[in-house]
């Protein structure tokens, strides 16, 4: 479980904020879900984050229904770093929840942008324009449909050595500076967007920006 407070999601500067830390004496975090969902397409985030011991920023792809019609989730920047000089990408699916991963390194202390598109016979990854990793294995959803979260997860639920230390600030901040949501082109998949609000695929999508609800469903 990734304990949350209304109180660490913030906008200011232009730009959005989730900041793990101490709030009434417990230590929480902030995340936000956007309610624009669909299947297939392609999601981008530019986003930078405080270096700090528990803590995990993290941009993912979450179903509508977790494990109705499937278990499925797309982590496509997870950073429980505590330097922030590495970042992994998971693909999770089933009922057993099997994994696919892949490691990125940069400096995510610095502004970085990470997309993932997600079509029906491939999953690819792109950090700062780069496809790093295209992924056609069995593990990739078809079923079910999907949404953007973004979450600074407070990880000490993964043992005493994630937990916040002495080591760590007294605020560990993600920062977004954007997000952009496009729907996958209508040659690519036979299976319609689930969104009827989504832009219509055009071939110069204009980016959508979702409305957001304060606190994402726990990861399981």
């Amino acid at each position: 479980m990734n304990p949350r407070t209304a109180q660490a999601t913030t906008v200011s500067g232009g730009a959005l904020h989730l900041t793990g830390a101490l709030y009434g004496g417990k230590d929480l975090s902030g995340g936000i879900a956007s309610t624009l969902l669909q299947r297939y397409g392609r999601w981008e985030v530019r986003l930078r984050a405080d270096p700090g011991r528990g803590y995990s920023p993290v941009a993912l792809l979450w179903p509508a229904h977790f494990g109705h019609p499937e278990k499925a989730e797309i982590d496509f920047t997870e950073i429980p770093d505590p330097t922030r000089h590495t970042a992994d990408i998971h693909i999770h699916h089933g009922p057993t929840d099997q994994q696919a991963t892949h490691q990125l390194h940069a400096d995510f202390t610095h502004w970085h942008t990470i997309a993932v598109d997600w079509l029906p016979d491939h999953l690819t990854f792109w950090p700062d324009g780069h496809p790093t990793w295209t992924y056609t294995g069995p593990l990739l959803p078809q079923h079910t449909t999907m949404g953007l979260t973004l979450q600074n997860d407070q990880t000490c639920d993964r043992g005493p050595t994630a937990c916040r230390d002495h080591t760590t600030p007294a605020k560990v901040t993600m920062d977004i500076d954007w997000i952009r949501i496009y729907p996958a082109p209508p040659t690519s998949t036979n299976a319609p967007l689930s969104t009827p609000s989504a832009t219509p695929a055009s071939p110069t999508p204009t980016p959508s920006r979702p409305t957001t609800c304060p606190a994402p469903p726990p990861r399981q």
